[in-house]
């Protein structure tokens, strides 16, 4: 079943980027699983209010979604009508080779620029020796060359025809009556290439490039994709949320108390300052605003965790002084 992201980010179908993104903060902060601890039901809240920002923030996977309901626009479970009918014996287009798939890992901050990528992978290619068509051909026999065969079926309501894929020439209308003898009589040979892709900004951890026509190819027929999935890396300070980051930052107890209006942070563009207010709470949650990631050029924001900086080894000095406090 199909998640409701409108009812997950509790807004209406016709709400505005501006209305989605307010809903999308206040949730995740109300359910981020640092503020419930140990909530299981909090956790996957959490994790369906990123799914779904993800899916509405984005310009063209919302509009699959509203008119088809889900994300990729496919609603069909063989994915698509042509497939449909290829399932059950139909000869619609060529036969098509296997998908590829690989795993590109990425940085946060190459998620953030936008990168270049260079990859190597093995694939089958066309046999250039006999042009793809495994060798000498001649017609099939068994299907006359159409490349269909007539199966009759005795069911409870008739004898009823059904046509198929020919199983001797397996759809393609030609047997091999002399094998290529390079490919020997495959139609491809297997070898390794490079591919370089752009990778844009903001890209999602789990989401997919594909690339038509640099999968494996088969013979007579048209080649299959390649399937780019994208592997985003844990990063050692940050925490991607959507389009926004997260990131702890120690204070000490006397900026807590006093506040500090020149307190400096790490983001993926350098140091900024901000300022902390008197009385700061531990696991207080700050946001500044425009210093996330930026996704379909709307940029998310930062946000900012509070703890407490505890001193080690500290002088019996500081100790003395401690013990003074009356708060």
């Amino acid at each position: 079943m199909n998640k409701d992201y409108y009812k997950i980010l509790e807004v209406e179908r016709n709400a505005s980027e501006n209305d989605i993104k307010k809903s999308y903060r206040r949730l995740s902060k109300q359910y981020h699983p640092d503020m419930n601890p140990d909530n299981k039901e909090s956790e996957e809240k959490f994790k369906d209010i990123a799914e779904a920002y993800s899916i509405l923030s984005d310009k063209e996977k919302k509009t699959n979604y509203d008119r088809f309901g889900t994300a990729d626009g496919r609603t069909n479970p063989f994915g698509g009508m042509n497939d449909f009918a290829s399932f059950f014996g139909g000869q619609n287009r060529r036969r098509k080779g296997t998908d590829i798939r690989v795993n590109v890992k990425l940085s946060l901050e190459e998620i953030f620029e936008g990168t270049h990528k260079k990859i190597k992978y093995r694939k089958t290619n066309k046999c250039g020796t006999c042009n793809n068509t495994g060798g000498e051909t001649t017609q099939c026999s068994t299907c006359g060359g159409s490349g269909m065969v007539t199966q009759i079926q005795d069911t409870p309501f008739g004898r009823m025809s059904n046509m198929t894929g020919c199983p001797t020439c397996s759809g393609s209308g030609e047997m091999i009556i002399k094998k290529c003898e390079v490919c020997f009589g495959t139609g491809t040979n297997a070898g390794e290439i490079e591919f370089e892709f752009d990778i844009p900004k903001g890209i999602m951890d789990g989401e997919s490039l594909r690339v038509n026509g640099m999968g494996n190819s088969i013979r007579k027929g048209i080649e299959g994709d390649l399937i780019i999935n994208i592997v985003e890396t844990p990063h050692e300070k940050y925490r991607r949320v959507g389009s926004d980051i997260h990131q702890r930052v120690n204070l000490n107890y006397k900026d807590l108390v006093l506040g500090n209006e020149d307190v400096q942070v790490d983001t993926l563009e350098g140091k900024i300052k901000f300022k902390i207010k008197e009385g700061t709470k531990v696991g207080s949650m700050l946001r500044i605003p425009n210093r996330g990631i930026i996704r379909n050029n709307v940029k998310g924001d930062m946000l900012i965790e509070i703890w407490l900086d505890i001193p080690e080894n500290i002088s019996e000095d500081e100790k003395e002084k401690i013990n003074n406090l009356e708060i």
